[in-house]
């Protein structure tokens, strides 16, 4: 009786053959302020899909920086209200930014931040804290952070510290990271759906560069002081220890993707929120 069977090692290959699967080439992502997901090698039943990677703030790529504006919001803290006031002006390859605060009508501290703008968006170079504004009197610096740029390394120094700290790439300051992420989701907007996230690396009080990692919530429609504002981009952000807190925002399609509600949660009842309450008079 003959046999039919092929040799041992033929059989074998054509086992082989039949179960394997061509590798699909991994495409490169284009550099840009967000990042597309890349195909895996192999993927089999057993294998998910990978989670789309996050959007660097610090990429190379297209922002849409915001006109000027000058916005009040209502204040909402520790159950009392109040008013703030942000005031945006780009000004060609330079802006400034400044923040103010005042509760049941006493001023608190202030912020302002002055740098330049680049292809990737704002580069701070100077954040301070500001004394509250008293009547007549001009706003004080009680606190600076400067963002110094050499030839060999780039610096970032501190007024109450004689430390200094190594800059890293698309650094934002404590307020100018509003007008950035506002940036980078105005430039592509579709790219910003539920599940994706968004870093930012931002410098602390006290000289810590942390990464902060906003991930995209799905799209809200807010009643605010101001009106009805529709399919709002909803970021969180979770706390970064134990004395930190949840930051949430709301950015407006409609409004440039500025932040039209801001909620900053701390664990000690700290927190406060801020709605867009008018839009002031446009800026020059």
């Amino acid at each position: 009786m003959h046999n039919n069977r092929p040799p041992p090692e033929q059989a074998a290959h054509a086992e082989r053959a039949e179960v394997a699967e061509p590798a699909l080439p991994t495409p490169t992502a284009p550099k840009q302020a967000f990042s597309e997901p890349a195909l895996p090698p192999t993927q089999t039943a057993e294998t998910p899909p990978p989670l789309p990677e996050p959007a660097r703030a610090n990429s190379a790529g297209s922002v849409a920086i915001a006109p000027a504006v000058d916005w009040r919001y209502l204040l909402l803290q520790d159950h009392r209200q109040g008013e703030a006031r942000l005031t945006w002006q780009p000004s060609g390859a330079v802006y400034a930014l400044r923040l103010e605060r005042a509760l049941d009508g006493r001023p608190l501290t202030g912020s302002r931040s002055e740098g330049r703008l680049e292809p990737q968006g704002l580069s701070p170079q100077r954040f301070t804290q500001q004394a509250p504004r008293r009547e007549g009197r001009p706003a004080r610096d009680v606190a600076a952070t400067n963002f110094r740029q050499g030839d060999k390394q780039d610096q970032i120094s501190f007024s109450a510290s004689p430390e200094q700290v190594a800059m890293p790439d698309g650094v934002q300051d404590r307020i100018s990271w509003w007008l950035q992420l506002a940036a980078i989701v105005a430039a592509a907007p579709q790219q910003f759906l539920p599940g994706r996230e968004l870093r930012l690396m931002v410098i602390g009080l006290r000289g810590e560069a942390r990464e902060w990692v906003f991930e995209v919530l799905e799209r809200d429609d807010l009643e605010l002081p101001i009106g009805r504002i529709k399919q709002a981009v909803h970021l969180r952000r979770a706390a970064l220890g134990p004395y930190s807190g949840e930051i949430e925002l709301w950015l407006d399609p409609a409004r440039h993707h500025l932040p039209v509600r801001l909620l900053l949660s701390q664990p000690d009842d700290r927190g406060w929120e801020l709605q867009l309450l008018d839009e002031g008079l446009p800026q020059p």
